[in-house]
């Protein structure tokens, strides 16, 4: 794996996983690439899952005044 692909932002990994969907869509993308997609698509969701839930985290943290830095 690339250092790019290791640095992608939350908002650029749903691009990502949204251009997967597209390409699975279609139809035309032969069968070994249509598994290397979804497994890539797999992949991106469970780290997409993953942030979203340390930053749910982090704002119960801030709401509880547990974590107030200004």
């Amino acid at each position: 794996m690339t250092n790019e692909k290791l640095n992608q932002s939350y908002e650029e990994k749903i691009k990502r996983i949204s251009d997967i969907v597209d390409m699975l869509e279609t139809n035309e993308v032969p069968l070994e690439k249509n598994i290397e997609l979804v497994k890539e698509g797999a992949k991106l969701t469970k780290e997409c899952k993953n942030y979203l839930e340390e930053a749910e985290l982090t704002i119960n943290k801030i709401l509880d005044g547990k974590e107030l830095e200004f």
